[in-house]
């Protein structure tokens, strides 16, 4: 079986030439399925004597998968050309391209396959205006495109664009029949159409004329080849449909396609001499001078979307109901994900019950993303006021993005319905809006709007701040920031955002103090929105890791709370301590060559100033980039022993050179057995979880460079 896709500018004729050129087919006794690609679903209409078929959209959305038969989105026309149009959702509603796509699996599924036609003709809208009306563009959907067009600009610049796609779903195989020109009449038009057939290594395989015939023909709903058969127009298509017999049967060869750049058309435009395409460097997209093959698989994909971030921050409040706008596999995996997260937290003591997560899915599915998924949205923010929420937050994924569901007219008729329900709307659309800490920060931005900014601040009280408390989710961690606490007389008031309720978030101006878990970008943004929203100032120093930010973290408690006497004790004590650590334990590490690997989203100042205490010879210090935020750099006091952009390569070198005893890191790929390994992570808070971690990094320097039991020794 053949199949040829029929492209070009909507409005110029594909529909008039695809059923003209099946007639013609099935008169060379070619057995032809046209399937029309298009809403308007007037592909075959033609063909059917003016009748309108049942389309397979239509279809899909009113009967059952078990109860689905061919033949009822299937008619016979003349000549016994079998007719199929996939048909689309209403206009300004869902996506018709994901119709095509959906109509297509099912003619597979129906067993289109399997009724012996010789050849398939696609009739497809217009532009190739995104990926699902490219599905005909497909190698297992068409082994031939022939573009129609007319000789106006836009006409030439909807075929460019066609042979564009075209390239992204290139076969290996020429598979560009070439161009029909449907004539306007315009003075030049031919021309112009050579010219720029001969530019994208094409060629012109019929110039069709303006023609009464063909308003006689459509008028009464049947084709100029099947009225009117021995007229030089019938003769014409009659030499296309055998220029496309001639190509399935290999005595004419199809092309590869050569889009041209914009310098090009504007050439063509102009009437100029179109000028070669040019590479600088390796083969562009575009370029006549070389036959480019980009494809669409080598696009990356996102580790976390926006979704989930924002999903992430209002699951963190106990009394808000979280309806994610999408696909329940989106909702699976992100409250999978938290639960587990969660559940850790329950196990280790941290919770006393398993805190509620309020998710809901609007449940779309292949029908909403075509049809629109704004009934699914308005049914479960219904359902879930009836379940007594009256806080609700309303989170988009890509899907209602992507087909452009007006879902803030739903929140909006809902809230007017409901008196005294808030519902925030958040349209992360996925990961269109970025990562999962853009998506998460859209949502402090939301919920940073509950906050009361009328309330006076308590003395004492302390706002802890953070994207994450993973730092301090342990029992011994909490009382280790109880003790800190205790010292200064202050006590917690909120914890933005660590499992808290709608009414904690809208006291967090009674606090006095505004401080923040840990110094992470997403953290210290989270904080800057603060200060945007309430106009109080977060302080610069996080909660402390190690006795450096201890030391300053104490002296600025001191001045805030008036202890400044009573903070200089506090850090006499904590220094002697640590010194007689340090004391105890630098015999181990003294002279040590060691190799620290670090994030560039992860301070580990701590984790160097013990090492230098300790004696180590720190041979590098290597900041890994972020795999997700170009550009990121890392913020240390440490910076000038630290390399930028430390990359494995580099890690292989120093090894090989350095011969470290320790190499400390998350990214241990490239060491084999060549030296010691030491995981490096969050420790808590405090000095204490500092010291800790160096008697973890003691007891890996205890244990032999190479594992014993590799070489048969027992240790």
């Amino acid at each position: 079986m053949y199949q040829v896709a029929f492209y070009g500018k909507g409005g110029i004729g594909k529909s008039t030439m695809a059923a003209n050129i099946s007639v013609a087919l099935a008169g060379k006794g070619i057995r032809v399925m046209q399937i029309g690609c298009d809403p308007k679903h007037d592909s075959t209409r033609l063909l059917l004597g003016g009748r309108v078929q049942t389309t397979v959209l239509d279809y899909v959305r009113e009967v059952q998968i078990g109860k689905r038969k061919i033949e009822d989105v299937m008619m016979k026309g003349t000549s016994g050309i079998l007719c199929i149009e996939a048909g689309g959702p209403e206009p300004g509603i869902g996506c018709a391209g994901r119709g095509i796509l959906t109509a297509f699996d099912t003619l597979k599924k129906l067993g289109t396959d399997d009724l012996g036609v010789d050849m398939k003709i696609y009739d497809v809208l217009g532009d190739v205006v995104c990926g699902g009306f490219a599905v005909p563009l497909r190698g297992e959907y068409a082994d031939g495109i022939v573009l129609v067009t007319s000789g106006e600009f836009m006409s030439l610049y909807a075929a460019n664009n066609i042979m564009k796609g075209l390239s992204n779903f290139d076969t290996g195989r020429p598979r560009l029949v070439g161009i029909i020109l449907n004539s306007r009449g315009v003075d030049g038009e031919e021309e112009t159409v050579r010219r720029f057939a001969e530019a994208a290594g094409t060629k012109i395989i019929a110039v069709i004329p303006r023609h009464r015939l063909f308003f006689e023909a459509e008028s009464s709903g049947h084709t100029v080849r099947e009225m009117f058969p021995d007229t030089k127009l019938s003769e014409m298509i009659d030499a296309v449909a055998q220029h496309i017999i001639d190509v399935r049967d290999g005595k004419i060869r199809a092309s590869f396609p050569r889009p041209l750049d914009d310098d090009q058309m504007s050439d063509l435009a102009a009437g100029r001499e179109i000028r070669r395409g040019t590479c600088i460097g390796a083969p562009r997209f575009g370029c006549t001078a070389c036959n480019p093959r980009i494809s669409i698989k080598e696009s990356k994909i996102m580790s976390s979307c926006a979704a989930y971030g924002a999903v992430a921050a209002y699951l963190k409040m106990n009394d808000v109901a979280v309806v994610l706008h999408g696909p329940l596999s989106c909702a699976y995996l992100m409250d999978t994900a938290r639960a587990k997260a969660v559940l850790e937290l329950y196990a280790g003591g941290i919770y006393s019950t398993v805190p509620n997560h309020n998710l809901r899915c609007t449940m779309m599915d292949d029908g909403s993303s075509i049809f629109g998924g704004v009934g699914n949205l308005e049914r479960t923010l219904r359902d879930t006021v009836k379940e007594g929420y009256m806080k609700i937050a309303v989170v988009t994924t890509c899907m209602p993005g992507i087909i452009g569901d007006d879902s803030l007219t739903v929140i909006n008729r809902v809230i007017g319905d409901n008196p005294g329900v808030g519902i925030d709307y958040i349209p992360a659309d996925g990961d269109v809006n970025g990562e999962f800490t853009d998506g998460f920060i859209m949502a402090v931005e939301k919920i940073t709007e509950m906050m009361d900014l009328s309330l006076e601040r308590e003395r004492g009280t302390v706002n802890i701040i953070g994207s994450s408390f993973f730092d301090i989710h342990s029992v011994r961690h909490l009382k280790e920031m109880g003790k800190l606490f205790s010292a200064f007389g202050l006590k917690e008031n909120c914890r933005f955002l660590d499992e808290t309720s709608s009414e904690a978030v809208a006291g967090f101006c009674r606090g006095h103090i505004d401080m923040m878990v840990n110094d992470s970008a997403a953290t210290i943004e989270m904080a800057s929105v603060i200060e945007s929203k309430t106009g109080r100032r977060v302080l610069s120093v996080p909660l402390p890791v190690g006795l450096h930010d201890y030391v300053e973290w104490a002296r600025q408690m001191g001045e805030i709370m008036g202890m400044e006497k009573e903070a200089e004790r506090e850090i006499e004590r904590a220094e002697s301590d640590h010194r007689e650590f340090i004391e105890t334990h630098s015999h181990r590490f003294r002279g040590r060559k060691i190799i620290v690997m670090n994030r560039a989203s992860q301070n580990i100042d701590w984790l160097i100033d013990m090492l230098i205490g300790l004696g180590a010879d720190i041979c590098r210090v290597g900041c890994v980039p972020s795999p997700r935020k170009s550009g990121s750099r890392s913020a240390s006091r440490h910076l000038g022993i630290t390399t930028l952009d430390y990359d494995t390569d580099e890690l292989r070198r120093d090894l090989d050179y350095m011969d470290p005893d320790l190499l400390i890191g998350e990214f241990t790929g490239p060491v084999g057995n060549r030296c010691r390994i030491a995981r490096v992570g969050k420790v808590g808070i405090g000095v204490l979880p500092t010291e800790e971690y160096v008697e973890y990094l003691e007891n890996i320097m205890r244990l032999p460079r190479e594992e014993g039991w590799k070489e048969g020794v027992k240790i």
